[in-house]
């Protein structure tokens, strides 16, 4: 009787298995996960701006669009380091935060001759 009962509820949880992520994927469409994207800002205007990185030698960029809802946690200005939330749709990459991790590097001093 034992075995009876172990091999149905076997049969009942490997029944169920498959449904729990058709479950995960209808409550997480309703909010899509967070995607960050951190480098360097290579370039900005009042619409897009470009980020670019390289990871393990391999140099990438990201080019996101901005909106009035972006918010924008410091000064923006080339060469700063900064984390971009996003989110991706068929018009691209949209940005709803960027944050600014430091300042702008100081450009060289001259050596006096």
């Amino acid at each position: 009787m034992g075995a009876f009962r172990t091999t149905a509820l076997l049969i009942g949880l490997l029944t169920a298995a498959p449904a729990m992520p058709l479950l995960a994927d209808e409550t997480g469409s309703a909010k899509a996960a967070d995607t960050f994207f951190a480098g360097t800002v290579a370039q900005f205007t009042s619409e897009t701006i470009m980020v670019g990185r390289t990871v393990r030698g391999k140099a990438e960029s990201r080019t996101f669009s901005l909106t009035p809802e972006t918010k924008i946690d410091g000064k923006l200005a080339v060469k700063v380091r900064v984390t971009v939330r996003y989110f991706s749709d068929d018009d691209g990459d949209t940005a709803t935060l960027i944050v600014v991790r430091g300042s702008a590097p100081k450009p060289p001093k001259q050596k006096k001759q």
